[in-house]
């Protein structure tokens, strides 16, 4: 469904863990804002829209200033207040871009607009790559482990959290990275 589409894409890109999403904020409640206007034109969807409208509006009505800022330092998006900081930027930039190595590498240019940059684009814009580090269900405490202290508790939860950070695989879930874990058993079984 067209309208839902819109919906599920600010969700994923709101919700990575390897890239910074505060700069993706504002582009996604514009997306957003345009579905919900051009599914306000038709007839069958009126009353449906103007209920998700407010809902909307309850959040989005006031930006924060920080997504406008991150917005603003984003290449990507050519604001016209930043233009002269982004004319150096290759058109041609590719899916992999960067927009924190780019920024560091322009800390000598343009000092204070590489600080601002490095301090607000690293804020993530939604919790769910934190969730995931603490959301380990089940995995962390075991018959054998129950009695850890509360500080040895968090050292295996932190150790984890950097195990997958190193292997990037933060973003998988807890069950899918078990199932995972077991397909690789079977497929060493199978193996031998």
């Amino acid at each position: 469904m067209d309208l839902l589409e819109v919906f599920y894409t600010a969700t994923n890109s709101l919700s990575g863990v390897y890239y910074p999403t505060s700069p993706l904020v504002i582009e996604n409640i514009v997306n957003i804002s345009q579905k919900l206007n051009y599914f306000k034109q038709h007839a069958g969807w009126i009353e449906l829209i103007k209920i998700m409208e407010i809902k909307f509006l309850k959040y989005y009505r006031e930006i924060p200033v920080m997504f406008s800022c991150a917005a603003a330092l984003n290449p990507l998006f050519g604001v016209d207040n930043v233009e002269n900081f982004i004319e150096e930027i290759n058109n041609n930039i590719g899916e992999n871009f960067d927009i924190l190595k780019w920024w560091k590498g322009k800390v000598n240019t343009y000092p204070i607009m590489a600080y601002m940059a490095r301090d607000l684009l690293t804020i993530q814009a939604s919790t769910v790559a934190s969730e995931s580090a603490f959301s380990l269900s089940g995995r962390v405490l075991n018959e054998r482990r129950s009695r850890l202290s509360e500080e040895s508790l968090e050292i295996c939860i932190c150790y984890k959290d950097h195990l997958d950070a190193m292997k990037r695989k933060q973003h998988i879930s807890a069950i899918e990275d078990s199932s995972s874990d077991m397909e690789d058993e079977m497929d060493a079984i199978n193996l031998n």
